[in-house]
């Protein structure tokens, strides 16, 4: 039985608290009692929830066919 791969984290470029996971399901955003799963070709604008940082983080996904992952 093979293992499945670890989630590859998303960080705010600012200040690198955790945003996203990205797996083989698609990138999954969880704050609280929210969870939302995301997947296909997309670019996702997300905002940092640290009241000091607040940094736009763009993400570029496609996981139909292979996951991949540009943050800008």
């Amino acid at each position: 039985m093979g293992t499945r791969p670890s989630p590859r984290e998303v960080r705010c470029k600012s200040c690198g608290i955790l945003l996203a996971k990205i797996d083989d399901s698609g990138m999954t955003i969880r704050r609280g009692d929210l969870q939302a799963t995301v997947d296909g070709e997309f670019h996702a604008s997300i905002v940092c929830y640290r009241t000091r940082c607040k940094t736009l983080n763009v993400i570029r996904l496609t996981t139909s066919g292979r996951t991949g992952c540009d943050a800008a």
